[in-house]
Parts: structure tokens; sequence; C-alpha cells
């Protein structure tokens, strides 16, 4: 009898040791949760904001958490600064805040730029 292909490390075993490990019954082991065990952390709130970015305004948008300005941002996108520009007017009109810094706050808050 030979090992499939799809389970190389059965072709190393030999005849004896193939067969016996093959046939050899499986236990799982049931664990379960002590209460002193640490809790998961609550998940985020969702915004709905976050679902109607396109990718490239999601690219400006963690850019512009970075810090970087808007001709960096240009130069890292390999976009024009006029099109940056758009993106943010547009970032902040789907979010709906004021101006730059709260758009970056905005996307602290929402989970969307996390911190390192």
């Amino acid at each position: 009898m030979r090992a499939p292909k799809a389970f190389p490390s059965l072709a190393r075993m030999s005849e004896p040791q193939y067969t016996s490990s093959a046939a050899a019954p499986r236990h799982l082991q049931v664990v379960r949760h002590s209460p002193d065990a640490p809790q998961p952390a609550p998940p985020l709130p969702t915004y709905p904001w976050t679902a109607r970015l396109s990718s490239r305004e999601g690219d400006v948008l963690r850019l512009l958490a970075e810090g970087q300005s808007t001709v960096e941002i240009a130069h890292t996108l390999f976009i024009s600064p006029a099109t940056v520009k758009c993106h943010v007017a547009r970032l902040i009109a789907k979010v709906g805040v004021r101006d730059r810094v709260q758009l970056v706050i905005a996307a602290y808050r929402s989970g969307f730029v996390r911190v390192d």
C-alpha cells in the first residue's frame, strides 16, 4: 500500500507505521473556558461611511491619518495633487465632517485607521 501524494509525511513512513497510524482512533479534548479567563474585547462600533469608501479613498484617508500632506500623498499614490484634493473633498462629504482634522479624528474613532 502506497501513501497518497496528498500526504508526503505518510510517504516517509514504513508500511506498518502507515497502516497503524491511519487506523489509530483519534480523540478530541474538550476545552472549557474558565470564568477567570480574560474576555475578548467588545467589537468596535460600525460606521456606515466606512463601507461606502472606494479603495483609493481609503488609501488617501490612511495616508492623511499618517500626517502626509497633499503633495506627499500625490507622490506616494502616483496621482496629481488636484486628484488628492478631490478625494479629500469626497471623503469630507461622505463622512460628514467639517475639515481634514475632523476627517482624521473620525478615521481613528471608527477603527478604520488603527493606532500602532
